[in-house]
C-alpha cells in the first residue's frame, strides 16, 4: 500500500507523471541565470529517474536504519488538479534532505509555496516519522528568493556550515529536527499555518 495524494486546504502531492513535465518546467524560471529551462531531453532524463526512483518507495510505514531513496512529487491545486510545480526530496535513514520546490510564475506569491512546504513538514515528520530535516536556503535576497526566505529563515535556524557563494548566489546548509518543527508550528503566531488541513489518501 502506497500513498496516492498528500492533501491540504488549497495543494496536494502525488508521484509526477510525464504529462507534468512540459507543464511544470517553468517553475524553474528565476532559478538559473538567463531563465535556461531543461529542454525535452532533459526533461525526458529527469522524468525516468523521478519515476524509477518513486516506484522504488517503501510500503506504508515509518522510516527506518537502512532507508535510501527519493520522493519525487507534483504540486496540483485542489480546484481543479492542474500541476502548478513540484518538489524533490532525499532520504536516508531518517533524514530527509529537502532539495527543492519550485512554482511556475503564475501561480506564484499566492502562498502555495508556504502551503507545500507546512504539508512537505507534516509528511516527513507526522508520517514517515523522520528524525531531522536537512535544507540548503538562500542568504541572498531576489525575487524568486523572497517566499524560501520568507517561509524557512524562521523555521531553519540551525546551520550546519557556513554560507557558501555560488553563480546563483549565497546559501546555507540549515537542519532542524521533529522536536523543532513541532516547536515551530505550534507557536501562537503560527495558527493560520497549524489550521491548514493534512490528509493522505492510500491505495
Amino acid at each position: 500500500m502506497v500513498f496516492t495524494k498528500i492533501e491540504s486546504d488549497n495543494i496536494y502531492m502525488r508521484f509526477l507523471k510525464w504529462e507534468d513535465m512540459s507543464i511544470i518546467t517553468p517553475a524553474l524560471t528565476g532559478v538559473f541565470p538567463g531563465d535556461v529551462l531543461p529542454d525535452e531531453n532533459e526533461q525526458k532524463f529527469f522524468y525516468y529517474q523521478a519515476n524509477k526512483q518513486n516506484e522504488d518507495l517503501f510500503s506504508k510505514r515509518a522510516l527506518q536504519e537502512g532507508d535510501v531513496g527519493w520522493l519525487n512529487f507534483a504540486i496540483c491545486l485542489k480546484s481543479t488538479d492542474a500541476p502548478i510545480g513540484y518538489c524533490v526530496h532525499f532520504y536516508r535513514n531518517t533524514e530527509v534532505a529537502y532539495e527543492v520546490t519550485a512554482i511556475i510564475p503564475s501561480e506564484r506569491r499566492k502562498h502555495y509555496y508556504t502551503e507545500s512546504i507546512i504539508l512537505r513538514h507534516r509528511f516527513i515528520f507526522d508520517t514517515l516519522e523522520a528524525t531531522l530535516s536537512k535544507a540548503t536556503i538562500p542568504v541572498s535576497s531576489s525575487e524568486i528568493n523572497t517566499s524560501v526566505k520568507t517561509t524557512l529563515d524562521s523555521l531553519y535556524i540551525t546551520n550546519e556550515d557556513p554560507a557558501y557563494k555560488t553563480a546563483h548566489g549565497t546559501y546555507r546548509k540549515t537542519i532542524i529536527t521533529k522536536d523543532e518543527w513541532n516547536t515551530w508550528i505550534n507557536h501562537s503566531d503560527r495558527s493560520s499555518k497549524k489550521s491548514l488541513s493534512y490528509n493522505l489518501i492510500w491505495s
